[in-house]
């Protein structure tokens, strides 16, 4: 039976270009960046092309991780950035129209995390991302405003429809 890599083990491998170091830490972080990229996509395919593409830019920036027991975080983050661009590149201007208040808990605790990935991806491009970097990543909304370069008020609108849609899709 083969040993496991450590992360230090894999980076050094991974900046070596080294296949195997580089499968390691697929195997290692796929589940969890699959699950990330499958909350900024409409279905399964884009998940998958996002994760790809993300995964592209772990191996080409691999050089640039300080800490190698980071490295799962440091995988994370490539995959919420990855995300985000993704959302920012489909729908690129989104118009306010009303104001209503953004609730100050999302609360959807009966529902399954399968359930709620399902209710995200019915949502549009924008609502998606909105919805994960506040609820999911826990970004404020002056973050979530920065991140989607609009005002914090377009956030509220656009977090206040994603909660209302999520709910009809869950009902």
């Amino acid at each position: 039976m083969a040993m496991s890599m450590s992360n230090a083990q894999i980076v050094e491998g991974c900046r070596r270009r080294d296949a195997k170091a580089q499968r390691a830490l697929y195997d290692a972080t796929a589940p969890m960046a699959l699950g990330v990229c499958m909350r900024y996509a409409a279905n399964r395919d884009e998940a998958q092309d996002l994760m790809q593409d993300a995964y592209i830019k772990v191996f080409e920036r691999i050089g640039q991780l300080r800490d190698a027991d980071r490295l799962e975080a440091w995988v994370y983050s490539i995959m919420v950035n990855t995300g985000v661009q993704h959302c920012r590149k489909a729908h690129r201007e989104t118009v306010v129209d009303d104001l209503e208040p953004v609730a100050s808990a999302v609360d959807f605790d009966p529902y399954s995390a399968h359930d709620l990935v399902a209710a995200m991806q019915q949502l549009s491009p924008r609502h998606r991302l909105a919805f994960n970097l506040f609820a999911v990543e826990g970004y404020s909304l002056d973050e979530v405003a920065q991140q989607m370069k609009c005002s914090n008020v377009n956030v509220r609108v656009m977090l206040n429809r994603a909660r209302n849609k999520m709910r009809e899709f869950l009902r």
